[in-house]
């Protein structure tokens, strides 16, 4: 694998677009803004499933609309196909992060698990999706482990100041 030395660009064949990536990490912001508030007013397991599920459901439909406004008002005109499947692609990612959490809260929906453990199972899958997004940028920006690892714990101290400042004004 080429590995790229800080400040030096990947090549033409590693770059990736901005928008998933960006779009994952802001799904999954969410996702933790959403399960801290379940922390605190726990929900029903079907309420909290629907409403987990739902909320990034919305967020990435805004996210479409606003893109697809922007990109009608650039062109100054409507979008092809070609454009509605490329905003859908760049959007799709917001609702990635979305699914093992709630999968967890649906296995407590149908009584396998608590809906207390659903919650805190959910925080952790989310964090642990989080850091994996940050080590992999690492370790594409950088060579070196220490690196690639500030990177994952970067953005997990992201999320969790998103949590934190749930937390301290609920």
């Amino acid at each position: 694998m080429n590995h790229q030395h800080s400040g030096e660009l990947a090549a033409p064949e590693q770059r990736v677009r901005h928008a998933p990536v960006s779009r994952a990490i802001y799904g999954l912001i969410t996702v933790l803004a959403v399960l801290q508030v379940f922390a605190v007013y726990q929900p029903s397991a079907w309420h909290g499933t629907v409403t987990l599920f739902g909320t990034t459901l919305a967020v990435a439909l805004a996210d479409a609309y606003s893109d697809s406004i922007a990109a009608m008002l650039s062109a100054q005109r409507s979008l092809s196909w070609e454009d509605l499947r490329e905003i859908a692609h760049d959007v799709w990612p917001i609702l990635v992060g979305a699914q093992g959490p709630t999968l967890l809260l649906l296995l407590s929906a149908f009584g396998l698990i608590s809906v207390e453990l659903a919650i805190t199972l959910a925080q952790v899958v989310a964090f642990l999706l989080l850091f994996g997004y940050g080590w992999r940028v690492g370790h594409m920006l950088h060579e070196d482990r220490p690196r690639q690892l500030a990177s994952g714990l970067l953005l997990v101290a992201i999320g969790g100041l998103a949590v934190g400042i749930k937390a301290a004004f609920h």
